[in-house]
């Protein structure tokens, strides 16, 4: 059972490593768009900030948000053992973490359904692969 638990929660934090590192890359492409705003509740500041961004900022957060996915899932479902399910568990985690991301800072419509829609689909690709043996060495 400990590891089991440990699997998922350590999928799910080597998901948001890569997301700070697909961070990291998106903010230094969108020093161009000028300072996001200080105060991150103000709704209109934020909406004017994402609505000046470059679209290769988002499709790399794309882009960083399907490796995480599928990263967490696969990895959590190799190490537990026990078949997808804890994939599909730690993909469950990170959909929730990408939807409050999605909730609370305004991004683009086709942005927030193809996350979702990706998020989806690559954790469920990277618990199968994790789960398969597709993954495992020798």
């Amino acid at each position: 059972m400990l590891r089991l638990i440990l699997s998922i929660v350590v999928g799910v934090a080597i998901a948001f490593v890569i997301v700070m590192a697909g961070d990291i890359l998106s903010q230094s492409m969108a020093a161009s768009a000028g300072p996001a705003p200080t105060e991150m509740t103000d709704r209109a500041a934020m909406e004017a900030y994402m609505a000046g961004l470059p679209t290769a900022v988002f499709i790399t957060m794309l882009a960083t948000w399907t490796v995480a996915a599928f990263a967490a899932a696969a990895f959590a479902a190799r190490f537990a053992r026990r078949g997808a399910w804890a994939g599909w568990v730690a993909a469950g985690l990170f959909l929730c973490a990408t939807a409050a991301n999605l909730f609370l800072i305004p991004h683009p419509t086709w942005m927030a359904i193809a996350g979702v829609v990706l998020v989806v689909a690559a954790g469920w690709i990277g618990a199968k692969a994790g789960s398969t043996g597709f993954l495992r060495a020798g």
